[in-house]
C-alpha cells in the first residue's frame, strides 16, 4: 500500500463527533514575510488531495511527501554549543544544496531544482522583516543572506551564491509572537533572488532555523497573514505502543494510524508504506501525516507529539519513540497504530465530487455527493462500500461503482457522515475513509448557466459538475466528473440529468 492520508476527515457538531473550536500552528516559526518556500506551498494547498497549483511544490510533494509542507515551522538542525558561531561548522551541518531545507533529508523537495517558486515582490532598500514565531526563542540571533547578482536561483542553494546583508543580536518577541527588523535590499539589486534567513538559538543544543524566501526585487509586497493562535489540548494515549520498535516494520509493510472519535467511530485513516529511505523516520513522517491533516484542514485539533513547557507549544518529540502522544481537544479523539503485510499491486483511493467544490470537507444540504473509486490502483476485481458513521443514509451505486448520496434525503441541519471503500485484488485487498460534514443550506441555490451555443455533448470531453450541454435537442447538467457517458442513458440518479 503507498503511502496515503485518507481525503476529508472532517469534525462536526454532534455529540458523538469531535467538535473543537479552530485552531491553528504548533512548533517554532517561518520567514512570514518575505514569506518561506515551505509556507507558500502549504498556504496554496494541494497538499490532501489532487496537486499543489504551483508547479515547483507539486515536484516537492512528489518528491518528499506533505511532510516539509506541514511541517513548515520546523526547518531547524541542532548545532551544539559553541559551534554554532564558527560558520565553518554551520557549513558543515548544512552543506551545499541543502540550505534551503536545512539538512533534512525528508524535506530535499523543498532544495530541489525547479524555477517555478511563487516569489514575492519588493523593492529596493529597507523593509521591515517579519518571523511568525510559533514558539518564541530567547536569547538568540539572526543572520540575514542575499544571493549574489548572477546567481541562478532554479539551482539548489549554496553557502557560495549568498552575501551576508543585514544581522542582529538578541530581538525581544512582540505580544503578537512576531520578530520584527529592518533589513536593506541593497540599491543596485534586481531581478530573481533567494532571500535567507537563519535564527539560531543561543544556548547548549543550538537549534537553528533556516527559511529561504523566494523574492522579485521590484514591486510591492503582500499584506501580512493573520496571526495563528495557540491550541489546548489534552493527552491521551502513547502514539507509538511500548511493544514497537522503528525496526518492528519490515521493508514493504505498512504503518497505519486511525484515529476515532469518542464514539469509537473511525474518523480519519493514515498509512505509510515502510522503504530504505524512511525505515529510520517513519514514526515522525506518519505523525506529520496526522498533524498536517488536522491542522489544515480542523485547526490543529488533533495533534500527535506532546507540550513543550518550556517552549510553550505542541511538537513532536524526535528520537523519544514512546514519548509521543495523541493529543485531542477535551479528549474527544483516541488513535490506533497498526502494521500490515505488503500490498504492492492494489490501492483504495477515494476521489469526491459535488456539483460544488468541497471546502474542507464540507458541503451544503441539498448537494449530491460522489464518491469515486476511479483513482484507485491496481487490477480492481470488486468494489463495495459501506456506511461507517453518522446518520443513516439512502445511497445510489452508479454504473462505474460511484456512490451517490443526495443530501436532501436528511433533515436540513449539521451531520458527519463518513463512508468506507472496499478494494479487492487477485490476493489483496485494500480500505480508504472518507469523511465530510454536511452544512444547512440558508437559501435556493440559483440555477445554473444555460449552455453557450454550439455546446453540443462530446463523448471525448470531460465535464466537470454543474456544466451544462446539449443532446438530441435537450439541455442536460453534469451532477460531477464524467467522460464518455451520454446524457440520456445514465437513468434518473445517473450523471446528466
Amino acid at each position: 500500500m503507498k503511502s496515503t492520508s485518507i481525503l476529508g476527515a472532517t469534525l462536526a457538531l454532534s455529540a458523538i463527533q469531535l467538535a473543537f473550536p479552530e485552531q491553528q500552528a504548533h512548533a517554532h516559526g517561518w520567514t512570514e514575510y518575505p514569506e518561506a518556500r515551505q509556507s507558500i506551498c502549504y498556504e496554496q494547498g494541494g497538499l490532501w488531495s489532487g496537486t499543489p497549483p504551483n508547479a515547483a511544490c507539486a515536484q516537492a510533494k512528489a518528491l518528499s511527501g506533505t511532510y516539509p509542507f506541514v511541517q513548515r515551522n520546523e526547518y531547524a538542525i541542532n548545532i551544539a554549543a559553541p559551534h554554532y558561531n564558527d560558520m565553518d561548522a554551520v557549513k558543515a551541518a548544512v552543506p551545499d544544496g541543502s540550505l534551503c531545507y536545512a539538512n533534512d533529508p525528508q524535506k530535499s523537495g523543498m532544495g530541489a531544482e525547479h524555477s517555478e517558486w511563487t516569489r514575492t515582490e519588493m523593492q529596493p532598500g529597507t523593509f521591515e522583516l517579519v518571523f511568525n514565531a510559533t514558539a518564541p526563542h530567547n536569547p538568540s540571533f539572526w543572520q540575514f543572506y542575499l544571493t549574489k547578482p548572477g546567481v541562478d536561483v532554479s539551482k539548489p542553494l549554496k553557502w557560495g551564491d549568498l552575501e551576508l546583508i543585514q544581522q542582529y543580536g538578541n530581538i525581544a518577541v512582540d505580544g503578537d509572537k512576531k520578530y520584527r527588523m529592518e533589513v536593506t535590499i541593497p540599491a543596485d539589486r534586481s531581478g530573481d533572488a533567494i532571500l535567507y534567513t537563519r535564527w539560531q538559538r543561543d544556548d547548549t543544543v543550538g537549534e537553528g532555523f533556516y527559511n529561504c524566501s523566494d523574492i522579485t526585487i521590484s514591486g510591492d509586497g503582500p499584506i501580512d497573514p493573520p496571526e495563528p493562535g495557540l491550541p489546548y489540548l489534552e493527552q491521551g494515549e502513547a502514539f507509538i505502543p511500548s511493544d514497537i520498535n522503528l525496526t518492528t516494520p519490515a521493508l514493504g509493510e505498512s504503518v497505519n494510524y486511525t484515529v476515532f472519535n469518542q464514539s469509537g467511530e473511525v474518523h480519519s485513516h493514515f498509512s505509510l508504506t515502510i522503504t530504505a529511505d524512511n525505515q529510520a523516520d517513519w514514526d515522525r513522517l506518519l505523525a506529520s501525516q496526522v498533524n498536517g491533516y488536522y491542522e489544515t484542514n480542523y485547526g490543529g485539533q488533533v495533534f500527535i507529539g506532546r507540550w513543550h513547557a518550556e517552549m510553550n507549544h505542541y511538537m513532536y518529540f524526535r528520537n523519544e519513540l514512546h514519548n509521543n502522544f495523541i493529543n485531542s481537544k477535551d479528549g474527544q479523539a483516541y488513535g490506533e497504530l497498526s502494521i500490515t503485510p505488503p500490498n504492492e499491486h492494489i490501492e483504495a483511493v477515494i476521489t469526491p465530487a459535488v456539483l460544488r467544490t468541497i471546502e474542507n470537507a464540507t458541503v451544503t444540504h441539498g448537494d449530491y455527493v460522489v464518491l469515486t473509486p476511479k483513482d484507485s490502483v491496481g487490477d480492481v476485481e470488486s468494489v463495495s462500500w459501506q456506511q461507517i458513521s453518522g446518520a443513516p443514509i439512502e445511497t445510489e451505486i452508479g454504473s462505474n461503482n460511484e456512490l451517490i448520496i443526495n443530501t436532501e434525503h436528511l433533515e436540513n441541519t449539521t451531520y458527519q457522515l463518513s463512508f468506507e471503500l472496499t478494494i479487492n485484488g487477485e490476493s489483496e485487498q485494500d480500505t480508504a475513509v472518507y469523511s465530510f460534514t454536511i452544512e444547512p443550506s440558508e437559501e435556493t441555490p440559483a440555477p445554473g448557466p444555460g449552455p453557450e451555443p454550439g455546446n453540443d455533448w462530446n463523448s471525448s470531453t470531460v465535464y466537470t459538475g454543474g456544466e451544462t450541454v446539449t443532446h438530441n435537442g435537450q439541455e442536460w447538467t453534469a451532477q460531477w466528473w464524467t467522460q464518455g457517458e451520454e446524457p440520456g442513458t445514465t437513468g434518473e440518479w445517473g450523471v446528466w440529468r
